[in-house]
């Protein structure tokens, strides 16, 4: 009677561990969306008129990801986090940086390996909700300009943008820090145009040197 008790629990018993084993395959990630500034149809490049060797976005720690960053300002104001199903095609400071690279054109030197250093850092570039409805992309950035060679400091700018949200979601976001780009291309180009036409700053002749 015992043997027949056991060979009739038998099956039940092996299914046991089959049924955790099943339970324990990791489950396939959900998709995401992935987004970029699409389509750069802004105004044309910009001739800058001095000469300019290299551009350079360089990101925040909390920035180095292709995380799409969201802050509840009216909830948690110091909780940073991030959207689950949607991410960036890049990280943000290399899609800036590609932006604004394609906002500018180098002056032509008969030296082209000569010119001063453009380094942005980014600081903050995330979406920000004011209230369940309503959000911005907010943008941080810093520019230095350096000179050739010794990399010293000619000038620098502070930038902070805020653009409003269309949506309260992650695409809402995507267009306003989109919005936000143009205009850090449109206020960087004005604030090195005006360098450029200072004759006390010297410009053309310290990136040429």
């Amino acid at each position: 009677m015992l043997r027949t008790l056991f060979i009739r629990l038998s099956p039940a018993l092996l299914a046991v561990p089959l049924l955790l084993a099943c339970n324990s395959v990791p489950k396939a990630a959900p998709g995401y969306a992935v987004h970029d500034f699409g389509p750069l149809d802004g105004p044309p490049p910009r001739v800058l008129g001095f000469a300019l060797r290299s551009t350079e976005v360089v990101p925040a720690p909390w920035l180095a990801s292709t995380a799409m960053s969201y802050r509840l300002l009216y909830g948690q104001p110091t909780r940073r986090q991030v959207f689950v199903e949607s991410r960036w095609a890049a990280q943000p400071a290399q899609l800036v940086e590609l932006a604004v690279k394609r906002a500018m054109r180098n002056a032509e030197t008969a030296t082209p390996i000569t010119g001063c250093r453009l380094r942005i850092d980014l600081d903050e570039f995330a979406q920000v909700f004011t209230s369940e409805a309503a959000s911005e992309g907010v943008l941080e950035a810093r520019a230095h300009l350096l000179a050739p060679r010794s990399d010293q400091l000619i000038a620098s700018r502070s930038f902070s943008i805020a653009r409003p949200a269309p949506s309260a979601n992650a695409v809402g976001g995507v267009a306003a820090l989109r919005a936000g780009v143009f205009e850090l291309n449109r206020e960087l180009l004005d604030w090195l145009e005006a360098l450029d036409a200072d004759a006390a700053s010297r410009l053309r002749a310290r990136c040429s040197a």
